[in-house]
């Protein structure tokens, strides 16, 4: 009975702590939780399922035998005692071979018969028991079960248990597989193989910081399924780890903290060592890699960042060296060009979200260089996201549009369904808005499949349209930023956004050779997103000479505004085309409600488009960034 023992200390271990913490001592009973007798009732099969989503009995019965983690309560001299005993010496002798009946409501299971199997199985520890298992669907699942159902229908495993809904989907994608077909058995296996593999070492972790399947999810994002299967349990401590940060940030919520603005230098009573022995001289000089994803000659995207670049060697003279990397879009290539730049290197960017998850890699197989990725919203410790914060010139360009539209109908032409897209269509539709309270915004998608927006815009009964921020370098284009279209089909450009990667990179730059890096850490378990606009310099607009004077002097005097802080398009009352989002007293929208924003406001006509319908262009960059409204219609 020594064995019972040690079980029942530990069950009355765990009934004392559930009843000083005001909790439930005992295993849930799923017919108190809810009604089961009006759910419907689906028969799942006999499998192995996980001890640890045994969670409760189905009816009470025999649930003030146990305790919640259902150790034993009962004395040892009991029958209860005595039964439990010989089943745990017939599971060491022989192992149990019957089947437990259970019900899985929302993911969990409720024992039904074989309460003291489970608890002896518990008491060894064994990840699995064979179950007859019987569904009851929910009358309304929630997203979260919605995601796991989809998830389980190709592949059968209970294991996997995310917290979000979006991670069955981003596993999915890891392994090459969607939730639509039939995952092979074969893959099936090894996933089951891995992720114990995996869960025996992490449960060993003295730091859990994080669900099994999360942290799960997050190792396999970061080493891939197949080398998880080869590394040994040492090698899977170790990188587990190495990347305890990322999985923490992963997994938590207000986990990224955005930088508005750069970071002043700090000046204290002690003298500046960074000046008295600079960290970086002419003959030490700050090294610098970028490595984009096409090339600058036929990317207008990278040629602004190769100006920036460039510009760096210009403004720091000997103290930065600078070297790029070019058409490394993923893959191999951008996975040797990552690891080539690290080791020469203090600091490599990244201008594309494409290349977001080489980068991720690359940053924690070289701890001590600095990686950053022109991205939104990235929830990551070891890899830093800038991107300009495009809605407040988005916001004076609605404001200019409306100001030149003759008819209330201007378009509005973006490109992909990405964090951060919505909120620019939103500030340019709220812009007009303040300008013309007629106004409507045509919405149209230049990533969507089968939609040619120029043909279209002379259909459209529009005098104003907004199109691609940049000019392509392929082609013979002038048409980009806010444009009017003449009646004789002449298109005249009457301002464009401007990103001035030149002075990012500058501020960027600054705060490394400053020593301000490291200030800037938000926190052990938090990432550093940079986000900056119009005060920074970092973003503007540029009026056309053909814009009357008028016109550009209200442009000007709101831009001053925005700067100061006197006014935000996501401010007081705020509508969608479904309703009020806040009302007129609220403040400013939060970054994260901005950044994630998947609403259109109430004078925009069109939609945001379903996964579906857009181009592999498109695709590639919404698995990556894409709004949850997108990657949710997969």
């Amino acid at each position: 009975m020594d064995e019972y023992n040690k079980a029942r200390r530990a069950g009355l271990k765990a009934y004392n702590q559930a009843e000083d913490n005001g909790q439930n001592p005992y295993p849930e009973v799923l017919d108190k939780l809810v009604n089961t007798g009006s759910l419907k009732e689906l028969n799942v099969g006999v499998i192995s399922i996980p001890t640890d989503q045994i969670i409760g009995t189905k009816t009470q019965g025999r649930q003030n035998a146990f305790a919640c983690n259902f150790m034993p309560l009962l004395d040892a001299e009991s029958e209860f005692g005595r039964k439990w005993a010989a089943l745990y010496a017939s599971q060491v002798e022989e192992g149990i071979r019957d089947a437990i009946l259970v019900y899985e409501y929302l993911h969990r299971f409720y024992v039904q018969e074989g309460n003291k199997r489970v608890s002896v199985l518990k008491f060894l520890e064994m990840p699995v028991i064979q179950a007859d298992v019987r569904r009851l669907m929910p009358a309304k699942p929630d997203k979260l079960y919605q995601a796991f159902l989809k998830f389980y229908k190709v592949c059968p495993l209970y294991e996997l248990d995310f917290s979000e809904a979006s991670s069955y989907l981003k596993f999915a994608e890891l392994l090459d597989q969607d939730l639509e077909n039939q995952w092979p058995e074969k893959l099936r296996m090894h996933i089951n193989t891995a992720f114990y593999a995996f869960r025996k070492e992490y449960l060993r972790s003295t730091d859990r910081i994080s669900n099994v399947s999360d942290a799960f999810l997050t190792f396999v994002s970061m080493y891939g399924m197949d080398e998880l299967r080869r590394m040994s349990s040492s090698a899977i401590r170790q990188k587990i780890s190495a990347i305890r940060s990322e999985v923490q940030i992963r997994s938590s919520g207000d986990n990224i903290v955005v930088k508005e603005n750069p970071q002043e230098k700090k000046s204290g009573l002690l003298p500046d060592l960074t000046k008295i022995i600079p960290q970086y001289t002419a003959s030490r000089p700050l090294r610098l890699s970028f490595v984009y994803d096409s090339t600058p000659e036929i990317s207008s995207w990278n040629y602004d960042h190769e100006v920036g670049r460039i510009y760096l060697k210009q403004k720091f003279g000997d103290l930065v060296r600078t070297e790029c990397y070019e058409n490394k879009k993923d893959g191999q290539p951008l996975r040797e060009a990552l690891d080539k730049a690290a080791k020469t290197s203090d600091a490599v960017f990244t201008v594309s979200p494409l290349q977001v998850n080489e980068t991720m890699k690359a940053a924690v197989r070289h701890p001590n260089v600095r990686f950053l990725n022109c991205s939104l919203y990235l929830p990551a410790k070891a890899v830093r996201a800038y991107y300009a914060r495009m809605y407040e010139v988005k916001f004076l360009l609605g404001a200019l549009a409306a100001m030149m539209s003759d008819n209330h109908r201007i378009c509005y032409i973006a490109d992909y369904p990405i964090y951060g897209t919505v909120a620019n269509i939103n500030a340019f539709a709220i812009g007009a808005s303040l300008v013309d309270p007629r106004s409507q915004i045509i919405l149209g998608w230049s990533g969507v499949n089968d939609e040619d927006w120029q043909k279209e815009l002379k259909y459209l009964g529009v005098d104003i349209f907004s199109g691609p921020d940049l000019a392509q370098l392929s082609e013979d284009s002038t048409v980009f930023g806010l444009c009017q279209l003449e009646q004789d089909g002449y298109i005249r450009n009457l301002a464009m956004p401007v990103v001035n990667w030149a002075k990012y990179y500058e501020k960027l730059v600054q705060t490394m050779l400053d020593g301000e890096w490291n200030n800037e850490e938000a926190g052990k378990y938090k990432a550093v997103n940079y986000w900056w606009g119009l005060e920074a310099g970092a973003a503007d607009i540029v009026v056309s000479s053909s814009v009357p004077y008028t016109s550009a002097k209200m442009i000007e005097l709101m831009k001053d505004a925005l700067r100061a802080g006197r006014l935000s398009p996501f401010s007081h009352e705020l509508r969608s085309q479904n309703g009020i989002i806040q009302g007129a007293k609220a403040g400013r929208l939060s970054n994260e409600q901005i950044i994630r924003m998947d609403w259109l406001n109430d004078n925009v006509i069109g939609v945001i488009p379903e996964y579906g319908k857009l181009s592999e262009e498109a695709k590639e960059l919404t698995r990556v960034a894409g709004v949850d409204t997108v990657r949710g219609s997969r």
